[in-house]
């Protein structure tokens, strides 16, 4: 029995230690405080967003895609994915309205409460939705704990700022601005750890400016480990529009959980 006890044990650890783990980041430790407020302002600076975008979904080399996506955005409060078929027909909607996730399931106007689960129906990866929404905005969540954060650089100006929020740590990546105001940074991109596994990487690519904003053409979010990829690709982008409230609500008939 204590044999059979001590191979357990020695499985168990060595499936353990075959997780990814975080990874060191490499440079200088720096004072975090300017990075912070650089990066907050990026993120203030994206008030609402209403997009189209070519959206391809890779699940482990099977990939599909969505020629026609609609992404509206409220202030990383709210959020609406709607894909549409080739006459413009919806055939797939998540909304967020701030406190619930809403699905309309495709050919049928039921319309379902998944929970985070309806993230994962339609992009294959656990994002949670403010994450998502920070994602798709091509900037960061909200830093919940600014003392706490740690920022390294190295000689070419490209740093890391590394955020703690519960049992999650956040990583930005943020390379030097544009020469022109008001830009003094670009933020590259971000990756997620639980528990120092990887939840998400987002990497933010193509950057336009659009109303004084930085925003990606194209935004990649993936799970290597789990071989999900969702490449998004902003074909018409408004920023800080007006946005109907219309654009959070969904019509349909109520069902159970999918």
């Amino acid at each position: 029995m204590k044999t059979t006890r001590f191979i357990l044990l020695i499985a168990v650890s060595l499936l353990f230690s075959c997780l990814p783990k975080k990874p060191d980041i490499s440079g200088t430790e720096v004072p975090a405080g300017p990075l912070v407020q650089a990066v907050d302002r990026q993120r203030l600076s994206v008030a609402a967003l209403k997009a189209l975008a070519t959206v391809e979904v890779d699940r482990r080399g099977r990939k599909r895609v969505f020629d026609s996506v609609g992404i509206v955005i409220d202030a990383r409060r709210r959020l609406r994915i709607e894909v549409f078929g080739p006459l413009g027909q919806s055939e797939l909607a998540l909304v967020w309205d701030g406190s619930e996730l809403l699905l309309r399931l495709p050919d049928d106007d039921r319309i379902v409460r998944p929970g985070q689960a309806g993230i994962e129906r339609m992009l294959g990866i656990g994002i949670e939705v403010q994450d998502l929404c920070a994602v798709l905005s091509g900037t960061v969540m909200a830093i919940a704990r600014p003392l706490d954060a740690r920022a390294y650089c190295t000689q070419d100006a490209a740093c890391v700022l590394e955020l703690p929020d519960g049992d999650m740590v956040r990583r930005v990546r943020v390379l030097p601005g544009p020469v022109t105001e008001p830009h003094d940074i670009r933020i590259a991109g971000m990756e997620a750890y639980r528990s120092d596994n990887l939840v998400y990487r987002a990497r933010y690519e193509g950057m336009q400016e659009l109303s004084r904003v930085l925003l990606p053409r194209t935004i990649v979010l993936e799970n290597p480990e789990r071989g999900m990829r969702v490449t998004i690709e902003y074909a018409d982008v408004d920023v800080n529009t007006p946005i109907s409230e219309d654009a959070f609500a969904l019509a349909g008939s109520e069902a159970g959980a999918p």
